[in-house]
C-alpha cells in the first residue's frame, strides 16, 4: 500500500517538499534584504575598475608601438641600401621575374633578407622565401593590397613596420620599392630576432597577465591584429571560427569598441579597439583585445553575504534538516539499490535485473537503463561480428599488410606477409623493417635508412611509395606500398598502416622496355646518319645541276643581249621573241637561285640570339626603297618586341613578306603596308598586313608550297617559292604562321617565333 502511493507521484515532488520548501522559509527574508544593495555597489565598482583597466592597456599599447616605431626606423637605412642591388638584378633580367637570379642578390646584400617579387594581382610570383610564394594579400588583407597598389604607381623606398609574415608568423621588418616600369614591387624581409626585441615582443602577453592579476573580474582575455589572427604568446594564429572574424571584421570597419553579452550568464565580453594605425605606413598595427569579465567576484560577495544571514537562522535549519535527512533516506534507498544494481551491471553482468524503483522518474530510469543494455548487448555482438569480419578481410587479403609505430618496429603482420616475407609472427614482430624487409641498399646503390625514417616521420608524403624489398632466404622483391597514418584521439600519428603488392614483373618489364628503347635510339642513331649522308649528297647534286644550268643559261641571256644590239633593223615580232627568250632565262636564274636557298634551309643549324626584329625590319624596307615603284608604298612599323631567333633567316622571312606584301598592294591608289605584333596570353604574335588585292581563304594552304601561285605570272612577278622559304624559316624555329584575307581587302600574314 505504502509502495502504491509513492508511485502516483513523481519523485522531485517528495524531495522538493522535504528540502527546499521549509529551508528557503527560513532563509528567504534574510537574503533578500540585503542582496539588491549589495549587488548594485558591487557593480559599480567593477564597473570603474574595468574601464581603469581598459584605459591602461591602450596606453601602454601606444607606448609600445612607439618603441616599434624608434627601433623600425633603425632599420630603414640598411634596406634602402639595399635595393639598388635587387633593381639593378631586375634591370638585367629585362623586366622578367622568371629569369632574376634572386639567391645571388640574396647574398650580396648580406644573406640575412628575403626577396620577393609582387605582381599587379598583389600576389608574390617569386621570392627567396618559399613558404609565401603565391601569397595573396588581398585575401587576408584587403586594405593591404590596395597600399601596394598606391606604391607600385608611385616611386621610391617605402618602409612599413615590422609585423608578423602570414606563414610562420616570424616578425620581419619589411620595405618595398615599385620597378620603374610599375609593374611589380620589389619587397624586402628582414627577420628580427635580437634578443630585447624578443622580450618585447612577448609584452602583450606579460602585460595581459599583469592585468589579469590586478582585475579580479578578469575571466579571459585575447590580443587580435588587423589581419583577425589571435596573438599567442607574441605569435598571430589563425582564427577558425567564421562567426568571431565577422565580429572582428565590423570592429576593425568600424574602428570602435564593441560590447557583447555571451551566451553564458554573468559574462561580458568587450572588444577593445586600440588604434595604432599610421598613414605613414602600410601595415595597420592597431589592437583588438577581447576582454571577458565575469560577475563571479560579485556572486561570491553576495554569497558571503547571504552566509551571515543564514547563519542567524542555523537553529531553525538544524531542525529543518533533521526532518531533510529522514525523508530523504527514505525517498533514496530506492537509488542506492538502483546504483548496486547497476555497479554489477558495469562489472560485466548484462543480465543482472534491476531492483524495482518507487516513483514514476525512478522507474522511466530503469526502463532506460534497460533499454540501455539492451542496445549495449546488441552493439557488443556488431563489434564481434565486424572485427571477425576485418581479421577475415585481413587475413585473406593477397597484399602484405603491416603496421609500423613511428620508429619503424614491425606491430602487426598479415598471414600474406609472413608468407611472403618467410617470417613467421614470433620472429619479426617488434622488429624493424630495416634489416627485415627492407634492405640497406637496393640494387641501383640507393642507401634505404633515410628514405624510410623520412617515411615513418611524414607518411602522407608518402601515400603511394615503390622500394625494393628484401625477402628472409635474400631474395629481392620490388614492393608497391600505400601508407596511411594512424592517429590517437589527439590527432597524433602512433602507427602506419601499409599495404604492399608485388610489382617485380613490371618492374623486370619496364627493364626489358627500357633496354628495347636504348637498341631503339642506336638505330635512330644510325638513321639519322644515313639521312645526313643521303642530304650531303643531294646538296652536292643541287650545287652541280645549278652550275650546269647557269652557263647555259648565261650564254642564252649574252647571245640574246648581242643580238637584240647587233640587229638594228631586226623586224619588231622577231625582237620581241628575243626579248622574251632573255626575260624567261633571266626568271630561270632567278627560280634556280630560290630553289638553292630553299633546299639549304634545313641543312644549316640555327644561330639562336636576341634578335631585334625591328631593326631587320628598317633594313628590308631601306633596300627596297631604291626600287622607284616601291616608293609610293607607305610602310606603317608598330611595337615589335624583341625574340630569340636567327637573325639572317628572320630577316630573310621579313623580306619575303614585306617584298609580297609590296607586290599584291602597289597597284592600289595608296598602298599601305603595316608590320607589328600583338600579345596573345603571354605570346608575341608578329603580323604583315597590306591592303592589297587579298585572296580567297579556300586556297590558304596552298600559298605556302612551293611553286604555289594565285595569280598568272604575267600579272604579277615571282617564282612562287618565297612564302615557302618563309614557312621553312619559321617551322625550323619552332613557330606558326598563318594568313588571314578576303578578296579585294588586302592580307594579313601572323608568325611567331616559339
Amino acid at each position: 500500500m505504502q509502495r502504491q502511493f509513492f508511485r502516483q507521484y513523481p519523485f522531485s515532488y517528495y524531495l522538493i517538499g522535504a528540502i527546499f520548501l521549509i529551508l528557503m522559509i527560513a532563509v528567504a527574508g534574510l537574503i533578500g534584504i540585503s542582496s539588491h544593495a549589495t549587488e548594485h555597489s558591487l557593480r559599480e565598482n567593477a564597473r570603474a575598475v574595468e574601464l581603469q583597466t581598459e584605459d591602461n592597456l591602450a596606453t601602454v599599447f601606444r607606448a609600445k608601438e612607439e618603441g616599434f616605431r624608434i627601433f623600425d626606423k633603425s632599420l630603414d637605412y640598411r634596406m634602402e641600401a639595399a635595393f639598388p642591388k635587387f633593381l639593378a638584378e631586375y634591370e638585367r633580367a629585362g623586366g622578367d621575374p622568371s629569369k632574376m637570379d634572386l639567391e645571388s642578390v640574396k647574398e650580396a646584400i648580406g644573406g640575412d633578407m628575403e626577396l620577393y617579387m609582387i605582381d599587379a594581382q598583389a600576389t608574390v610570383i617569386a621570392t627567396t622565401y618559399t613558404p609565401e610564394l603565391g601569397l595573396r594579400f588581398g585575401d587576408f588583407a584587403p586594405y593591404f593590397a590596395t597600399y601596394l597598389d598606391t606604391i607600385r604607381a608611385s616611386e621610391g623606398f617605402h618602409p612599413d613596420h615590422i609585423v608578423s609574415e602570414k606563414s610562420t608568423g616570424a616578425m620581419k621588418k619589411f620595405a618595398y620599392f615599385p620597378t620603374p616600369d610599375h609593374r611589380y614591387i620589389l619587397e624586402l624581409g628582414l627577420p628580427v630576432n635580437t634578443t630585447e626585441f624578443s622580450a618585447f615582443r612577448t609584452l602583450d602577453r606579460e602585460l595581459v597577465l599583469m592585468m589579469e592579476e590586478e582585475n579580479p573580474y578578469f575571466d579571459g582575455v585575447r590580443v587580435f591584429d588587423t589581419t583577425l589572427r589571435v596573438h599567442i604568446n607574441g605569435t598571430p594564429v589563425e582564427i577558425t571560427d567564421t562567426a568571431l572574424r565577422e565580429l572582428l571584421a565590423g570592429v576593425l570597419a568600424n574602428r570602435s569598441t564593441l560590447e557583447v553579452k555571451g551566451p553564458d550568464p554573468g559574462i561580458t565580453t568587450r572588444y577593445l579597439f586600440i588604434d595604432l594605425g599610421n598613414d605613414a605606413f602600410g601595415s595597420d598595427v592597431s589592437r583588438i583585445i577581447e576582454l571577458r569579465y565575469t560577475d563571479a567576484p560579485i556572486r561570491q560577495a553576495l554569497a558571503e553575504s547571504t552566509i551571515f544571514y543564514l547563519s542567524l537562522a542555523a537553529f531553525a535549519i538544524i531542525g529543518c534538516a533533521i526532518l531533510a535527512i529522514l525523508s530523504i533516506g527514505m525517498l533514496t534507498r530506492p537509488i542506492g539499490k538502483m546504483a548496486d544494481d547497476i555497479d554489477i551491471i558495469a562489472g560485466g553482468d548484462l543480465d543482472h535485473p534491476l531492483t524495482p524503483p518507487v516513483g514514476s522518474e525512478l522507474i522511466r530510469l530503469e526502463e532506460s537503463i534497460s533499454e540501455m543494455v539492451a542496445r549495449l548487448k546488441a552493439m557488443i555482438a556488431e563489434l564481434r561480428t565486424s572485427e571477425e569480419n576485418y581479421r577475415t578481410l585481413v587475413e585473406s587479403a593477397n597484399s602484405a599488410i603491416l603496421r609500423v609505430d613511428t620508429q619503424g618496429n614491425i606491430r602487426f603482420i598479415n598471414p600474406y606477409a609472413e608468407t611472403f616475407f618467410g617470417y613467421n609472427k614470433s620472429e619479426i614482430i617488434g622488429r624493424n623493417v630495416m634489416g627485415t624487409i627492407v634492405p640497406a641498399q637496393d640494387s641501383t646503390g640507393t642507401y634505404l635508412e633515410s628514405r624510410i625514417k623520412d617515411i615513418v616521420a611524414h607518411p602522407e608524403v608518402y601515400e603511394a611509395y615503390e622500394n625494393e624489398n628484401i625477402r628472409k632466404d635474400g631474395s629481392r622483391v620490388w614492393m608497391s606500398w600505400t601508407n596511411r597514418p594512424l592517429h590517437d584521439r589527439d590527432g597524433k600519428v602512433v602507427e602506419i598502416l601499409a599495404i604492399g603488392n608485388d610489382i617485380t614483373r613490371v618492374k623486370q618489364a619496364e627493364r626489358e622496355v627500357q633496354q628495347l628503347n636504348t637498341e631503339l635510339e642506336e638505330r635512330v642513331t644510325d638513321r639519322t646518319r644515313q639521312l645526313v649522308e643521303a642530304i650531303q649528297n643531294l646538296e652536292s647534286f643541287t650545287y652541280s645541276v645549278s652550275h650546269d644550268l647557269r652557263a647555259p643559261l648565261r650564254a642564252i641571256s649574252g647571245y640574246s643581249s648581242i643580238l637584240l644590239g647587233d640587229l638594228v633593223n631586226l623586224p619588231e615580232k622577231d625582237r620581241k621573241y628575243l626579248e622574251l627568250v632573255r626575260q624567261n632565262a633571266h626568271e630561270m636564274g632567278q627560280l634556280i637561285d630560290d630553289l638553292l636557298n630553299f633546299s639549304r634551309l634545313g641543312q644549316h643549324s640555327l644561330r639562336k640570339e636576341t634578335v631585334l626584329p625591328a631593326a631587320l625590319v628598317k633594313d628590308v624596307i631601306e633596300a627596297m626603297q631604291s626600287d622607284p615603284s616601291v616608293r609610293k608604298v607607305e610602310f606603317r612599323t608598330g611595337n615589335l618586341p624583341p625574340c630569340h631567333a636567327d637573325a639572317a633567316m628572320l630577316k630573310l622571312a621579313l623580306a619575303n613578306l614585306i617584298s609580297n606584301a609590296v607586290k599584291f598592294s602597289r597597284s592600289r591608289e595608296f598602298p599601305v603596308v603595316e608590320i607589328g605584333s600583338v600579345d596573345e596570353g603571354g605570346k608575341v604574335v608578329y603580323f604583315v598586313r597590306d591592303n592589297g588585292i587579298g585572296f580567297d581563304m579556300r586556297y590558304a594552304d596552298r600559298i605556302f608550297g612551293v611553286f604555289q601561285r594565285l595569280h598568272p605570272p604575267d600579272e604579277y612577278e615571282g617564282t612562287g617559292v618565297g612564302l615557302a622559304i618563309v614557312r621553312r624559316v619559321i617551322d625550323l624555329h619552332g613557330g606558326r604562321i598563318w594568313v588571314e584575307s578576303e578578296p579585294g581587302k588586302g592580307a594579313t600574314f601572323w608568325f611567331t617565333t616559339v
